[in-house]
This record gives structure tokens, sequence and C-alpha cells, in this order.
């Protein structure tokens, strides 16, 4: 697989892009500072140096920042799997401060995520819309998780490269590479679609039919895991049950019964807005809660919808290599719905779905106007995030 990354602007592009918004970001924070319990309780002990490094620091971030220093040490915690806490505890202990590991490699690895997508692009899309493909990732409203210690930026290096790898049909490659995916981020298995796919033999012999079967070591990071878990908290499935905990759960439908709820909640909340919004914002106390989670649901429906469209799209125009990993990344997402709020977290887990953002720069290559709103709109939409996030306010 020969990616070229010193050559490839990609890389500077989408670093360049997110410091820009991380600085922004930055300045919020002196102009409307946060208070109490909403600043990290994480720091690098320097003023200024806390002011940088603190400023996306928040909701999981704090928990991948826990387990670097301190394990497995309660029930909540197995839900994350462990190869970049394991990662940031390390080079953490070289640095000397794990928040300021953990925000580095998030950063790197998400550029080298963006070359490998960018690589990905340019053999299904050509140069031109490779580009806009990086421009896609990196502007997208919730890459602000590219610079904080959130996990996503190494699982799209590992996936894109796995993905990048079978397309090349390197099978043992792009298997180590799924299976490190995995030990990232559970939703890693849906690449045995893409690497099925890509490695199905083409001839009879005994190297090719033993290809697709690879996929198989996705399954080794998930065992060992588990095995862990077993040694140190007695459950082998700590990692479900920490969902649980979380308030996700697996219904017996599985994703079937994630997409209903989801359009019965948001049916359910615009109703609410329509018809039972108070007046004067609320006064006194403001919007009751109900129509906070009524909006999430209307607004991360909408947004499944558009995911949907654009799986469909992937597939038709590029194949169902993409159509078909991006379907199953859905599919695994809605398979775990949360009570009263579905599709928590959907926001963050479309940036990792990169056959998305080709199908988006297919989409606009020859509609410049649709191309220039929705470049300006992702990067209106994601200053405003960062600076909500930064403020402790839910987004991803």
């Amino acid at each position: 697989m020969r990616v070229t990354f010193r050559r490839d602007s990609s890389f500077w592009t989408f670093v360049w892009i997110r410091l820009a918004f991380w600085g922004g970001t930055v300045l919020t924070l002196l102009w409307a500072p946060i208070r109490g319990d909403a600043i990290p309780p994480f720091g690098v002990h320097e003023a200024h140096a806390d002011l940088v490094f603190d400023a996306l620091t928040q909701k999981d971030a704090q928990w991948f920042l826990h387990i670097a220093a301190s394990g497995y040490d309660s029930s909540q915690a197995p839900a994350f799997f462990p190869l970049f806490p394991l990662l940031v505890g390390g080079l953490g202990r070289v640095l000397g401060s794990y928040l300021v590991a953990g925000t580095l490699l998030s950063l790197v690895a998400g550029a080298v995520g963006a070359v490998l997508v960018a690589h990905i692009a340019r053999v299904a899309l050509g140069d031109r819309l490779a580009r806009d493909s990086v421009l896609y990732l990196a502007l997208y409203p919730v890459s602000f998780v590219f610079t904080s210690v959130y996990s996503e930026g190494l699982f799209l290096a590992l996936s894109a490269g796995a993905f990048a790898a079978a397309l090349r049909r390197r099978s043992l490659l792009a298997g180590v590479l799924a299976a490190f995916a995995v030990a990232t981020r559970l939703v890693g298995l849906a690449l045995v679609v893409p690497l099925v796919l890509l490695l199905w033999p083409r001839d009879r012999s005994l190297r090719e039919r033993a290809q697709p079967f690879v996929a198989v070591l996705m399954l080794v990071p998930v065992a060992l895991y588990s095995l862990y878990l077993h040694v140190h908290r007695h459950d082998w499935l700590a990692f479900l049950h920490a969902h649980t905990e979380r308030m996700r759960e697996t219904p017996a439908l599985g994703s079937l019964a994630g997409l209903w709820d989801s359009f019965d909640f948001a049916a359910h909340g615009a109703a609410e807005l329509l018809r039972h919004l108070p007046e004067q914002l609320g006064k006194p106390q403001g919007y009751p809660v109900r129509d906070q989670y009524a909006t999430w649901n209307v607004l991360h429906f909408l947004l499944l919808l558009g995911a949907l469209w654009l799986t469909w799209y992937a597939w038709r125009r590029l194949g169902p290599v993409y159509g078909g990993y991006s379907a199953a990344m859905l599919a695994i997402v809605l398979a775990t719905p949360i009570e009263v709020f579905p599709l928590q977290g959907l926001p963050r887990f479309l940036v990792v779905d990169f056959p998305l953002f080709l199908a988006l720069a297919d989409l606009t290559a020859n509609r410049p106007q649709l191309r220039t709103v929705l470049f300006c709109t992702f990067a209106a939409t994601g200053a405003l995030a960062a600076a909500a996030f930064a403020h402790d306010i839910w987004i991803a």
C-alpha cells in the first residue's frame, strides 16, 4: 500500500483546519469563561497550556484520561475499548502529561486517517474529489474530536488503513489493522463487510481462498479484552454491561428496533415542539427538559436520514464495498439505542464513516453552489459546535 505521507497535502490540510478551529475555541473560553464543575479536572499545570489543552477536554475525553491514568477501576469504564487509552497512557508517561499525549495522538492519528481517506478517494473518484473528501472530513461539525482526547482519530487511521490495504489485496495487513481498529472501538466490526468483499477469491488457489478469512482477526481483540475483564473484573462481558449501565441496550429486533425508536421519538419530539412550545422562552425557568430532548431527537433523526441517503448513494455510485461498510456501521450504531434519546452520539459516530464524505464529494462534484454551501455550513456549524462543547454543552 503506497501512501506517500510526505508529499500528500491532505495531512497538513487536515491539521491546519483543525488547529484553526481549536484556536478559535480557545478564544471563546477567554471571552465566556467556564466555571465550577464545567472546568475539566485534568490539566498541564501551566496557565497557557491548560487553556489550550483543556479547551476540548469534556465528556468522554475525561473517561479516556481517567482510564489512561488509573485503569479500568469503575463499572462504566469497560465501555471504552483499550487500545487508545493504552497508547495515551504510554505516551503520557513519556511526555509527562496524559492530556497533551492524548490530544496530540488524536490530532496526528486523525491527520494520518485523512491521508488514507484521500488515498481511498483517489482510487474511487480521482485527485480533485479526493481533496474535497478530506475537506468535508476536516470541516465536519463534530471534527473537533480530532483535537480532543477521543479515540476517533486513531480509529479513522486504523479503519481507513485496513480498507486501503484490502483495496490492494494485502490481506494480512488489512486483517491486522482491522483488528487494531476493533481494539479501539467495537464498531470496527463493520470492517468485515469491505474486507470480505475486497478479498473475495479471484481464482481457486489456496492463498486466494484463504484471504477473506483474515477478517477473523477482528475477533482476537474482543477475545483478549474479554479475558482481561474476566481476570480483573470477573466479568467476561463487562464492556456490554457497561453500555447497559450507560443506558445503551440492544433490543430483540436490533437495528430495526433502533430505527423505529429513532423515528418514534423524532415524531413525538416534532409534535411537542410544534404544539406545546411555551411562550417567552419558557419564562421564568426556561424551556423544559422535554423540549431539549425533543429538539435533539428531531435533529438527530434528520441527520440519520441524511446518512442513510448518502449510504445508498455510496452504494449506487461507488459500489457495495463502500455502501456496505457505511450500512454496517449504521446498523451497529442503531443496534444500541438509548432510552429517551435513541441516537445519542450519532454525529460523532458518523465522523469516522468515511464513505459518506466520499459520497458528498461525488455528489457535489458538478454542483459548485451546493459544494460552497455545504463547506460554509459545515465550517460555521463546526465553530459553534466546538465552542458549545468547550463550554460543557452536550454536542456529541
